[in-house]
């Protein structure tokens, strides 16, 4: 993901998935307050509950008004779109 697409999403309440340092998914629903460039390390989603590295980000979902997930961000789409 990158850090253009990210700072769209400030603000919002969000479901997102990443790997951690052993390759498991890790999951979290919540309020995306900033994203930055960290030297050394690179993009960052800082919310409400973790600092998750972009380049790390799997999938993320809005949470609508009504509970439900709007999809925003897919690896698997990305990669897909880079490959055509």
């Amino acid at each position: 993901m990158s850090i253009s697409d990210a700072k769209k999403l400030v603000g919002r309440l969000c479901s997102v998935s990443w790997l951690d340092r052993r390759g498991m998914e890790m999951n979290v629903v919540s309020r995306i307050h900033d994203v930055t460039f960290v030297p050394l390390y690179g993009g960052y989603m800082i919310t409400d509950t973790e600092d998750v590295r972009l380049d790390r980000i799997v999938s993320v979902c809005a949470v609508l008004a009504d509970g439900g997930l709007e999809p925003i961000y897919s690896l698997e789409a990305a990669a897909a779109a880079q490959a055509a």
